[in-house]
């Protein structure tokens, strides 16, 4: 028999849940002078080289990390989120009630239905704009720092990991999804797109964080002790990102910018894009910081000191 609270989550989920009643997001006529992703976030549309080559130029760059961030959202969901749903709902993570495992399918249900928001608003704006993504990546930064890090886990230690990654995954994507659907300038089809998504990433948010909790004080103390040793690494490797600027490179390639003028936008915003990489970080460490003490991750003293002595600690503005 379902306890009271459990069933005010279930009914809360039917009533809430955005797959049960959303309309679709329909891309409007495709505007090159309306910004579909933040200016923030691109460095080099602001650079004279760029700006000289007229406004669909700009657009195409802002459209084109707008689908990389749409893609990596997507491969968040699929590959990550909705993998560790279904290896808690098939018991390869132990210890997890039944009710939890019916909140694990919400969980796949809702991130099943956002991949396919994002990919239809992907397709949307490729017939709206004419413009094709550069790429279809198949992994991402994030992604790829959890590999990095379960590779150098013992097999035994893996699954309780991934359900602490995605823990802490989950916290940092309900954020970056806010700002952006809190961001005025920005087309009202992406805003809302964003602030569709985030109604339901915060309940699993909070689904994972309460989930962890829990699982974390069944660890022994040398599995809590381990993975407190390893997460300073990690959340850096996390949250990094790539200083070459592969991708801005790309995109100027594109634009029909010469080497030498690739060259000079790259080094001449590099100060601006190293700041605006920082200033995304620092407001998001002292965020996981919260998650790992209300988590149990630090209440050893141990783990305490070493995310704090890597900057995880401090309060920032």
């Amino acid at each position: 028999m379902l306890l009271p609270e459990q069933e005010q989550t279930i009914n809360h989920w039917h009533q809430k849940a955005t797959v049960r009643y959303t309309p679709r997001i329909v891309v409007p006529e495709y505007n090159a002078e309306e910004l579909i992703y933040p200016l923030a976030y691109c460095a080099v549309c602001d650079h004279p080289l760029v700006l000289e080559l007229g406004q669909s130029a700009r657009a195409y760059i802002l459209t084109q990390a707008a689908y990389r961030f749409l893609y990596g959202v997507g491969l968040l969901e699929t590959k990550f989120v909705i993998q560790c749903s279904l290896d808690l709902l098939h018991d390869r993570i132990p210890g997890i009630s039944e009710f939890a495992k019916l909140q694990a399918l919400t969980v796949v249900i809702d991130e099943g239905y956002h991949a396919h928001v994002a990919l239809d608003y992907i397709l949307q704006m490729q017939e709206r704009s004419g413009i094709r993504p550069l790429f279809i990546p198949q992994s991402n930064r994030k992604l790829d720092a959890y590999t990095r890090a379960r590779a150098r886990l013992p097999d035994e230690l893996r699954d309780d990991f991934q359900l602490l990654a995605v823990t802490l995954a989950e916290n940092v994507l309900t954020d970056e999804i806010a700002t952006l659907g809190r961001d005025k300038d920005l087309a009202s089809s992406f805003t809302t797109l964003m602030m569709d998504h985030v109604k339901d990433e915060g309940r699993h948010s909070g689904y994972f964080a309460d989930l962890m909790r829990l699982h974390w004080a069944q660890l022994p103390q040398q599995t809590q002790l381990h993975f407190g040793s390893i997460l300073p690494d990690y959340l850096d490797d996390f949250l990094g990102t790539d200083t070459t600027r592969g991708f801005d490179r790309q995109l100027l390639q594109a634009v029909k910018l010469d080497a030498a003028a690739i060259e000079r936008v790259l080094d001449q915003t590099q100060a601006d894009f190293l700041d605006n990489q920082e200033r995304l970080t620092q407001k998001t460490k002292p965020r996981l910081y919260r998650l790992l003490k209300q988590i149990g991750v630090l209440d050893l003293e141990t783990n305490q000191r070493a995310v704090a002595e890597r900057g995880y600690a401090a309060e920032r503005s």
